[in-house]
């Protein structure tokens, strides 16, 4: 499992972007008080928190199949926050104003499934939405991918995995979701050295870190010194971009 890892791994190495794109997504999706609203993927809680600030942590429910929703749990006291999959979500029909997932449809084994599970526990009116990594414009993991593909021409890719705009738009729009809408969500974040970075490889998060963790200590080595030459050797600090792809789409009555 790709993310069978403490809260404290994730938000280290994913977290800090997540708490970053957090805000924006919800704005992106017109969160605001009064609503109720499920958080599909929930992880370690980032997005989770950002909604409790929002609409009250008793108005917010959270879902993650993986051992993170406990970190979930303890990080958004008074939350409804379960186990369980995307595409077998534990509500009754027109339990939430709004369902969204986070960096997460990409994951999901079945995204169409998934994603109409989010619909049908949102009530009619309500907003169904969803954001996942534009990977050509996510530093953190193009760069780590290609290296990887130049040590190992067969390494895999997460920018195959399911996820771009013109993906999204297309699905909102064959489950019948109405007034559709589509953006990139931008963010950024900084370390204070390579060395930090390349450390949040090795805590095993996602498959980037499931990757690495994988290779034979020369072949990490020989990735990481691909790495380090992409990023141009940087001496000090380092701040990577990333690109996030989202759509929203409305429940019909």
């Amino acid at each position: 499992m790709s993310f069978d890892v403490s809260g404290d791994a994730y938000d280290r190495f994913m977290g800090r972007y997540s708490s970053e794109l957090a805000p924006v997504f919800a704005d992106f999706t017109r969160i605001e008080p009064g609503l109720s609203v499920l958080d599909v993927g929930c992880g370690s809680g980032v997005l989770t928190e950002e909604l409790a600030r929002r609409v009250g942590a008793e108005n917010v429910a959270g879902v993650d199949p993986s051992p993170l929703v406990d970190a979930c749990a303890a990080r958004v006291p008074g939350a409804d926050v379960r186990r369980g999959a995307a595409e077998a979500l534990p509500w009754p029909d027109d339990a939430f104003d709004a369902a969204l997932a986070q960096l997460v449809v990409h994951f999901m084994d079945d995204p169409a499934a998934g994603v109409a599970e989010m619909q049908r526990v949102t009530r009619p009116g309500g907003f169904v939405a969803a954001c996942a990594w534009d990977f050509p414009q996510m530093a953190l993991l193009r760069d780590f991918w290609k290296s990887a593909r130049a040590v190992h021409a067969d390494a895999p890719a997460e920018s195959q995995m399911f996820g771009t705009l013109e993906q999204l738009r297309d699905l909102w729009a064959e489950l019948g979701l109405e007034e559709v809408e589509t953006g990139s969500l931008d963010v950024a974040r900084r370390y204070e050295s390579f060395e930090e970075l390349w450390g949040s490889f090795l805590l095993g998060v996602g498959p980037a870190g499931q990757y690495l963790a994988s290779l034979e200590p020369d072949e990490q080595q020989a990735v990481r010194d691909e790495y380090l030459d992409r990023l141009g050797h940087p001496s000090g600090s380092i701040t990577l971009a990333a690109r996030a792809s989202a759509a929203r789409g409305r429940v019909g009555d």
